[in-house]
């Protein structure tokens, strides 16, 4: 199965930022004035959208991280790339 939704590498907006705090983890789109929650998932992925990482490279890191199926890592590594690309706080480079 392929995680394969775009051609290129996914790259995080210049302008939005994200935010940690022990309780949570957010993204700030200065552009709107929303504000994302992530769920630790969506904040590794969301970091690992720097536009040098493709998608399958983000699915084998969660992957060796979290010890997750396969299967169930490309469902979520597409799922939430798609959420970012309808929020509009993720481009696509290359």
């Amino acid at each position: 199965m392929s995680v394969l939704i775009r051609n290129g590498f996914p790259t995080r907006k210049p302008q939005v930022w994200l935010r940690q705090t022990d309780k949570e983890n957010a993204v700030f789109d200065p552009e709107t004035g929303v504000v994302h929650l992530m769920n630790a998932t969506a904040t590794a992925i969301w970091v690992l959208c720097d536009g040098e990482t493709t998608p399958e490279e983000m699915v084998d890191a969660i992957c060796e991280l979290s010890g997750l199926p396969r299967e169930v890592v490309i469902e979520d590594v597409r799922r939430i790339l798609l959420q970012f690309e309808e929020a509009d706080i993720l481009i696509w480079k290359g």
